[in-house]
């Protein structure tokens, strides 16, 4: 997972440094957007998670319905007196003396939750390129069968007719010839398609080790 960005928001800069030195104490720290209430959240950065403290009162509910729109987790410290309310993916903390330490572990577990969700959608996606991929290969290999087959009586009724070539006319022995060789013009096509199963047990093997590599990553 790329490099997350936690968006802190906050009237009070000394709540915010407090946040993020404790924050560059741990590692794999996020990035981070220092935003105050009267902030454009229109325009502000995109995050992965956002934490409110400390914000003038008046712009809270502005604030709150900006950020539901964003849809992203919120991690809201003390109350905000307002009726305005963010949607279920809220978590309040209280205001209490250790709390840039509560703030982190939360919002680690709010990002792993986020991570695991991603890699949780890229692995569905693998999965279903993967099974195009193999029924797209079990198509060609029932096509393959089939015209095996009619190649197989194609090639087998014109080698009859020709073991006697004297009891045909030029002509008809001509057009006999002409099947037969379109025919096995046609087989050697088809023996192309041989190592096609092989090919399909790399492509699933492909698959599984991208999921793998997809799922590693987010570790």
């Amino acid at each position: 997972m790329e490099r997350p960005t936690v968006a802190i928001i906050s009237d009070d800069a000394a709540f915010a440094n407090a946040l993020t030195r404790r924050w560059l104490a741990e590692r794999g720290t996020p990035a981070f957007v220092l935003m105050q209430s009267d902030s454009d959240f229109q325009n502000a950065a995109d995050f992965d998670v956002a934490v409110l403290i400390r914000i003038a009162p008046e712009n809270a509910p502005a604030i709150l319905t900006a950020l539901k729109l964003t849809a992203k987790p919120l991690i809201i410290i003390g109350s905000l007196n307002c009726q305005t309310h963010h949607p279920m993916n809220q978590t309040v903390l209280p205001e209490v003396v250790d709390w840039p330490e509560l703030v982190v572990v939360v919002a680690q577990q709010i990002l792993q939750r986020e991570r695991a969700s991603k890699d949780l959608d890229r692995v569905q996606e693998l999965n279903a390129e993967l099974e195009r991929e193999a029924s797209l290969g079990r198509y060609m290999l029932e096509v393959r069968h089939n015209l095996n087959n009619a190649l197989t009586s194609v090639l087998g009724n014109s080698d009859l007719i020709l073991l006697d070539p004297e009891q045909l006319p030029a002509s008809l022995r001509s057009q006999v010839e002409t099947i037969r060789n379109m025919g096995m013009r046609m087989n050697e096509i088809m023996q192309r398609f041989s190592s096609l199963q092989k090919e399909m047990q790399l492509i699933q093997q492909h698959g599984a080790d991208k999921i793998a590599r997809a799922t590693a990553a987010g570790s």
